[in-house]
């Protein structure tokens, strides 16, 4: 991690882009995998332990997309269908959200956002991933073209990206996933990043506790997961509203982890020139960490050894939490942070 000061201005939220006349190409996700048996010899999706009918998409490469999450940029597109979210503090107390798809690869996701160093700790263990985002600041960007990843931003691959005129800049830059997968990369499926139950188990653990809602109080954000049990799944609320995609359904999750983790200051960022602080998540290391999964809460730990492994999750006991499959959410707050539950 790098400690300098230098000033961040073009990837801060008040950069000035004018936007284009480009229109928002029509959508044509591929099929959902949600559905269907469980059938024990079929091939399963690493990342949401789901089966997965496609053999070619099974074994294709992860594509993390860094997305755009204060409120100009609401409601965003295709991120309802990312196997794993990581929400991430930036400058300011707001955040940002890292988005992994492999199961599925929507054409259409957005809005596109710059990169931060807590990226290294979210892309680097999804084994050499395509990692697309709307660049960094002159600390930020070699390291981040650095890691074991197929660095894909608007300054080195332009045509992977257009800007829409139904928001205005720096809001409105979207990204075809489908496309990112085709670019030059190891042609290899992420590790399993979790310990799935099998369908139909019931999620447990040490200490486990009935509960419906979980409130996570960012610095200058607020989240809000509430059980759903028709759905089967954990329905997410923003600063009070419930969070859509625009062309659809609310964002749901059928596992969140809140992993509390240090933050430190990693650069300065200029917001109409005033100096705030760019906060970097520390994923190496250990630390507490929240289950919820089938309307329960476990509480438990994290541990990674290095930005390359895989982060081991455990209830009190010591024994690896196994989640639902289905799509995880991971809260990635800051040590002290008191989230409630109830």
């Amino acid at each position: 991690m790098v400690g300098s000061a230098a000033l961040l201005s073009a990837c801060g939220g008040h950069a000035t882009i004018a936007a284009t006349t480009t229109t928002l190409p029509s959508r044509t996700p591929t099929p959902d995998m949600r559905a269907g048996p469980a059938v024990q010899s079929a091939t399963l999706s690493p990342l949401t332990g789901l089966p997965q009918s496609n053999v070619t998409q099974a074994s294709a490469p992860a594509v993390v997309v860094k997305i755009d999450n204060v409120d100009p940029a609401l409601p965003q597109s295709g991120i309802d269908q990312a196997d794993i979210v990581y929400e991430e503090m930036v400058e300011s107390g707001l955040t940002r959200l890292a988005a992994v798809f492999q199961s599925q690869y929507p054409t259409v996701v957005g809005p596109v956002r710059s990169g931060r160093l807590t990226d290294e700790g979210i892309a680097d263990d999804l084994n050499y991933p395509v990692f697309a985002y709307s660049g960094s600041n002159g600390d930020f960007l070699p390291i981040l073209r650095s890691q074991p990843v197929t660095d894909a931003d608007d300054g080195n691959q332009p045509g992977q990206f257009w800007r829409v005129n139904f928001e205005v800049a720096p809001h409105n830059l979207y990204t075809n996933v489908a496309d990112l997968a085709t670019l030059p990369t190891a042609p290899t499926p992420p590790p399993l990043l979790f310990s799935f139950l099998s369908q139909g188990q019931q999620f447990t653990g040490a200490g486990a506790a009935p509960i419906s809602q979980v409130n996570i109080p960012f610095p200058s954000a607020s989240v809000t997961w509430t059980w759903n049990a028709a759905q089967g799944a954990w329905l997410r609320t923003q600063d009070g509203t419930a969070d859509v995609v625009r062309d659809g359904p609310q964002l749901s999750a059928q596992n969140v982890i809140v992993q509390f983790v240090p933050y430190v200051v990693s650069s300065m960022a200029d917001e109409s020139g005033v100096l705030v602080d760019i906060p970097t998540g520390e994923l190496v290391g250990n630390g507490v960490a929240w289950f919820l999964s089938q309307g329960q809460l476990v509480k438990g730990s994290w541990e990674r050894g290095s930005l390359t492994a895989q982060t081991v999750y455990t209830d009190m006991n010591g024994v690896a939490v196994g989640l639902t499959p289905g799509r995880t959410w991971v809260e990635l707050v800051p040590v002290g942070t008191a989230p409630t539950a109830g």
